[in-house]
């Protein structure tokens, strides 16, 4: 016999179960790589703090631009005494002057200047690509270092349990006087060094934690393992080529020379003069009343008899000069980068596989060194020490691992392959 449930309870229960299904598609929390990528670019503040200065940036290019327009100028007096005219008496003691000037030709001063100002908007645009990029990569570094971090815990508290297990055995043939006190101890000793270890890594992990917290401003789990998409970069000159093209620092240093060439401009036509078409209004003045004039008005400064153009013209070219050797100091430095992360990557990929062979061998003889030391071919001492050689084999596996997984993703950082996650534009630079 089956009992139905009533109608509402089984309405309730459709409705909690929907609930259930319904609450971990809304309240699951990101995890993985691109989300921490996206985090990162999204709320840290060296992002918006260059945005902010680009946008300063830009108000001062306005700025210059605003130089094209006509300038007002209201000019009011007073006399101390009395000026009356003559033949109407009228008071013209407080004379008012209106002027409008619009600049008609300043010899490539405004426009030079207006260059200057658009290409050192530019190189803050450019900037902002690389302080992206940097988070890009240190984000990256540190979500592989959590899970590294993570899976070292793993591997020292499988230790632990081992070793925990061989302490409870050899404490079980000391109580039936098959082993010794001084084998008992022995163990001890090193289910207590097994123990400090795991607080030591464990303490690593709050720290890699704490790292990464610190560029994504939000928790993330950090528990899904980065995709192997994330990790295939080129090999030989193809990955120097990548990396000298799409470097946000290369790109960086030529935007530099730029602005320092457009500043040799501005330098050398900084004292150059300026034809206005100017027209000026006069209210009450004593000389020409009420009166109207139109003119073309040529002016310039030649300040310090022009030896202040001369010199800042030489410091302008001075800096274009150290733009260029910076830039060549950048290039030298990514090349040196990426054959140094190339080189150790390799390392990492050859102690992979001598480790994990290493690993397997080990594994075997770890079980032979048990039955062996039950037989007693083997001793307490020799089982002890095999099982420390397999923890920190396996160790050195994982860490090479992890390390791996790093020089990867500093590589992909390099050549940009870390843009298209977060769908960061660079085509517009």
């Amino acid at each position: 016999m089956v009992t139905s449930l009533p109608r509402l309870g089984r309405r309730s229960l459709v409705a909690v179960c929907l609930a259930a299904l319904a609450l971990p598609a809304s309240a699951q929390q990101a995890d993985g790589l691109q989300a921490a990528l996206q985090a990162a670019l999204s709320l840290h503040p060296a992002v918006s703090g260059k945005q902010a200065q680009i946008q300063a940036r830009e108000y001062s290019a306005d700025a210059a631009r605003s130089q094209r327009y006509p300038s007002l100028t209201a000019q009011a007096q007073q006399y101390s005494a009395s000026n009356r005219d003559v033949a109407t008496g009228e008071d013209l003691s407080t004379p008012v002057t209106l002027r409008a000037r619009q600049p008609l030709w300043a010899f490539g001063r405004i426009d030079n200047s207006i260059a200057f100002a658009d290409a050192d908007t530019d190189v803050e645009r450019v900037d902002l690509l690389r302080v992206q990029r940097q988070l890009l990569e240190q984000t990256a570094v540190a979500y592989a270092s959590v899970l590294g971090s993570r899976q070292r815990l793993q591997v020292v508290e499988a230790s632990l349990a081992a070793h925990q297990s061989l302490f409870e055995q050899i404490s079980r043939r000391e109580q039936g006087q098959l082993a010794s006190t001084a084998d008992v101890r022995l163990a001890t000793t090193r289910l207590a060094q097994a123990k400090a270890r795991v607080e030591r890594y464990a303490g690593e992990l709050e720290i890699a934690e704490s790292d990464l917290l610190a560029l994504t401003q939000v928790p993330l789990p950090a528990k899904l393992p980065v995709a192997s998409g994330w990790l295939q970069v080129s090999e030989g000159d193809a990955l120097r080529q990548a990396a000298l093209q799409g470097s946000a620092e290369v790109r960086y240093k030529k935007q530099e020379i730029e602005r320092a060439k457009a500043g040799v401009d501005q330098a050398k036509t900084a004292s150059m003069p300026t034809i206005y078409l100017q027209a000026e209004q006069d209210y009450d003045q004593p000389t020409y009343r009420d009166d109207t004039r139109v003119s073309l008005v040529l002016e310039g400064t030649l300040e310090g008899m022009g030896f202040a153009t001369r010199g800042r013209t030489g410091a302008a070219v001075a800096q274009q000069s150290a733009a260029e050797d910076d830039l060549s100091y950048a290039v030298n430095e990514l090349e040196r980068s990426v054959r140094r992360l190339q080189r150790s990557r390799e390392l990492q990929d050859e102690l992979i596989r001598v480790q994990g062979e290493s690993l397997t061998e080990l594994e075997a003889v770890l079980g032979s060194y048990q039955r062996q030391y039950a037989a007693g071919s083997k001793s307490w001492l020799d089982v002890l020490n095999i099982q420390r050689e397999f923890s920190e084999q396996h160790l050195q596996l994982v860490q090479a691992q992890s390390d791996w997984v790093i020089y990867s993703l500093q590589l992909a950082a390099l050549t940009g392959g870390l843009d298209a996650s977060v769908a960061l534009n660079t085509e517009e630079l």
